[in-house]
């Protein structure tokens, strides 16, 4: 037969490997496997996943610190975590840098370095650290360096491969969706050969932040990750600045778990803490408040502050008073009595955000006192 005269021979020396297809015949009677995490949720296992942050949130601390709870096998963030090897690669930070990052994290932990024997970080300030090139063609090559960090993880045994960052590792168009996808699927090759997981750190674009996306270049970088986190800092709310030290970490992208919930988490001392107890997380077991959580909650600062009308109190969002909303609804009203301190918080923002509560004030120039009262009493069921 002669061959089809539409079909090319790959230019240069790219060859084609054999097309080996799935018969799904074969599961017949066969267990199901189960799906493997790194972070139940947040970061599963063969797949890439992206940590957007802005710069100075603290991305590769939270990172740094999630390698370290890995090494160790200790929660991260009160969550449990495998016991693996980890290995990061940070173009930003050097060796002394990195060494005082991790003494603040190994107290969080409450670990010594000597505890560290299944933790390797490599420092590249300075260095080339394409990960991968581009081709006049468009088709992308591993570089030089893929291959060294390739053999170096495999031949240590590594399951956690962290990336810092993207803008130092991409060598192609952000912008490209195809150049983009090559960059994913090399990183998700990476996480298949290590049978691990591998977390990208980039910073969003202006649009964005702007849009609270928390993506940048084209939508590929999110189409092609299985997974995308967003750190950044919570929203000023009534005028009021958030606490410096707050940070809002976002699940926006998941194909395996449910993506559009939140984590409130602070800096304290160096490392990362949760704000919230994580059983108190509702219908799961990964950290994250649920939207039907988020409405009980709203609904439920709506009948509290009822009740606090009832009895003629009064209640403001100045984080430190004695009638400090989130604080004192749940200490003088029944129905918040079972929040917490975190979910009337962010209950409150999004109400204020929402136009149902807002700020007033009243009392002399020299003493004026701001509390919060209802524009919209009422609010849909739950």
């Amino acid at each position: 037969m002669d061959a089809d005269p539409r079909r090319r021979e790959p230019a240069g020396d790219f060859s084609l490997e054999p097309l080996v297809p799935c018969d799904p015949c074969r599961f017949q009677g066969q267990p199901i496997p189960a799906r493997e995490w790194l972070w139940e949720g947040w970061i599963p296992k063969r797949a890439a996943t992206a940590l957007y942050g802005d710069g100075g949130t603290g991305k590769s601390l939270l990172a740094q610190q999630f390698m370290a709870s890995i090494a160790t096998g200790r929660p991260f963030l009160g969550f449990p975590v495998p016991r693996m090897r980890v290995l990061g690669v940070f173009c930003e930070d050097d060796d002394d840098e990195l060494q005082r990052r991790q003494a603040s994290i190994n107290a969080a932990l409450d670990v010594d370095f000597a505890d560290l024997e299944n933790m390797r970080w490599i420092s590249r300030v300075g260095a080339e650290n394409l990960l991968m090139t581009y081709l006049a063609d468009g088709r992308g090559e591993p570089s030089p360096f893929f291959w060294q960090l390739l053999d170096l993880a495999k031949a240590e045994g590594v399951q956690l491969v962290v990336v810092d960052t993207a803008a130092d590792t991409f060598g192609g168009n952000e912008n490209i969706r195809p150049q983009v996808r090559q960059f994913i699927n090399m990183l998700t090759r990476l996480a298949h050969e290590i049978d691990g997981a591998v977390i990208l750190l980039a910073h969003p674009s202006a649009t964005g932040k702007a849009s609270g996306a928390g993506d940048g270049g084209s939508t590929a970088w999110s189409n092609s990750v299985r997974s995308r986190l967003y750190l950044k800092r919570p929203d000023a709310v009534g005028g009021e600045d958030p606490d410096p030290n707050l940070r809002l970490l976002s699940r926006l992208k998941a194909n395996y778990a449910a993506a559009g919930v939140d984590l409130s988490i602070r800096w304290e001392d160096g490392a990362f803490v949760n704000t919230v107890d994580p059983t108190m997380a509702a219908e799961g077991e990964d950290g994250s408040i649920t939207a039907h959580r988020m409405r009980e909650a709203e609904t439920w600062f709506i009948e509290g502050m009822n009740e606090l009308a009832a009895k003629k109190l009064r209640c403001n969002i100045h984080r430190g008073q004695a009638n400090y909303a989130p604080k004192f609804l749940r200490e003088k009203t029944f129905v918040c009595a079972s929040l917490s301190e975190f979910e009337l918080t962010g209950a409150m923002n999004r109400l204020i955000k929402a136009n149902r509560i807002r700020v007033e004030e009243d009392g002399p120039p020299s003493r004026r006192r701001s509390y919060l009262v209802l524009v919209s009493p009422d609010l849909p069921g739950v």
